[in-house]
């Protein structure tokens, strides 16, 4: 396993990974204004940053192009000295007594150029997106600043990589969706799966899906890897034919993981005879989602909801659980996670289990 790869295992599932869907529209909502901006000067003092951003245009607020506005805000790298270059790009800024504050993209921004502001390629002239509709929110006025960027070049991968994570923190409304059908379309791999990565959880996410499939290949190679892989975990569509694509991502090494957590809380009969293939995993996590997948099968519990904390919803069978048994509940994982030492005998069980159930069950689907 390469470096790059065991680094992708490690983070694909870990919490607050990546963004959540809505953080960015969130984010503008908050702001008292959202600019293209450009820093004249800086300087940092331990972890406190304060700068002057001229305005290049404003997508939300009453600020002038060329104004020139004195800008604080903080970091999580404590240094001390000027500014060494220029920070162009989106800001999101409030208003703080007689200055302003950056609100940071991401929370806790190591440092100013990564995560505090969303990098832009500096040109004179902006780039233009043709869309189907006009947009309608400042959230809108921000995705369409994003994929303008996106499509006048990045110049390295902390760049990509923060355009990619701030375009898929935007709600899955329909404007959005537009963009990613752009994005799709482009010859650039990278550009091509931000925009299938932004349809995951929108109405073109089987199609979606399948083509991220397809070209399994590739995610690999390409910079925007770090933020599709985490996206794979939160899918929860019960269509036969996103399953499908979930199982065959779930069969390749760099998506496995994400695939195989998608599974498990899906957990319906389709994914049953990928989720039994994944017991024989060289990944200890997803052959752990593969037995949490089935208890959660034989218990016929729902799929959890964002208020599951709350409600205890998803810890209810939502019907009959014809293949429950004393010994089901005895090896089950649908509520708890597996002790490693246990693991040995778990896994014995439910490759027992399977084997007694398949023909019943009905054949596997095709993972090719």
């Amino acid at each position: 396993m390469t470096l790059a790869l065991g680094v992708a295992f490690a983070v694909a599932c870990a919490p607050g990974f990546g963004v959540q869907e809505g953080s960015t529209d969130r984010l503008a909502g908050d702001a008292d204004a959202v600019v293209i901006g450009e820093t004249l000067s800086g300087v940092q003092t331990g972890n406190s940053v304060a700068l002057v951003l001229s305005v290049i245009r404003a997508i939300k607020g009453d600020l002038a192009a060329g104004a020139t506005l004195d800008v604080t805000g903080r970091v999580k790298l404590s240094l001390t000295g000027d500014l060494q270059s220029k920070h162009y790009g989106l800001w999101f800024l409030k208003r703080a007594g007689d200055h302003w504050a950056f609100i940071p993209v991401f929370p806790n921004c190591p440092t100013l150029n990564l995560g505090c502001f969303v990098p832009f390629s500096s040109t004179t002239s902006p780039g233009t997106v043709g869309t189907a509709s006009l947009p309608a929110t400042t959230g809108d006025r921000v995705a369409l600043e994003l994929v303008a960027a996106l499509e006048q070049g990045y110049t390295s991968r902390s760049q990509l990589d923060t355009l990619a994570r701030a375009f898929n923190g935007l709600g899955r409304r329909p404007f959005v969706s537009g963009l990613c059908r752009i994005l799709r379309a482009n010859p650039d791999p990278e550009l091509r799966f931000i925009g299938l990565t932004g349809m995951l959880g929108g109405p073109d996410e089987t199609s979606a899906l399948a083509e991220i499939a397809d070209n399994v290949n590739l995610i690999p190679k390409l910079k925007a890897s770090a933020v599709l892989v985490p996206t794979l975990c939160g899918i929860r569509s019960t269509d036969p034919a996103a399953v499908l694509s979930l199982g065959r991502l779930s069969a390749d090494p760099y998506t496995k993981r994400c695939a195989a957590m998608s599974l498990d809380f899906i957990h319906t009969r389709e994914t049953l005879p990928f989720l039994a293939r994944l017991l024989d995993s060289t990944d200890p996590k997803a052959r752990e989602y593969a037995i949490q997948g089935l208890s959660r099968f034989v218990e016929n519990l729902p799929i959890a909801e964002a208020n599951d904390q709350i409600t205890g919803k998803s810890h209810r069978p939502q019907g009959p659980t014809p293949y429950r048994t004393a010994e089901t509940d005895r090896y089950s994982l649908a509520n708890r996670w597996l002790r490693s030492d246990s693991e040995t005998e778990y896994l014995r069980f439910w490759k027992s289990w399977w084997a007694s159930v398949k023909n019943e069950l009905g054949p596997a689907p095709k993972a090719e």
